[in-house]
């Protein structure tokens, strides 16, 4: 399997609390707080780009509902 890094960047300004829960929930191993969005990063395997791209948007859809999103996913860094 291959790993991917989905940058997932949340549109609006959130609590310190929000902020947390959906980094957990999406399992982010860090984020970064600038105003009006958030941007949390994923790590996750595929055995390719267009399955770790659909996987990473399911998976925001689930956690995300209400909130403005968008997810980019890329090859991880080695």
């Amino acid at each position: 399997m291959t790993s991917y890094l989905a940058t997932v960047t949340v549109v609006g300004d959130l609590s310190g609390e929000e902020v947390e829960g959906m980094s957990d929930a999406l399992g982010a191993s860090g984020h970064t707080v600038a105003p009006g969005r958030v941007v949390l990063h994923v790590p996750g395997e595929a055995p390719d780009l267009g399955t770790a791209t659909a996987a990473a948007w399911r998976h925001a859809a689930e956690v995300l509902d209400g909130y403005t999103w968008e997810v980019e996913v890329d090859p991880a860094p080695e």
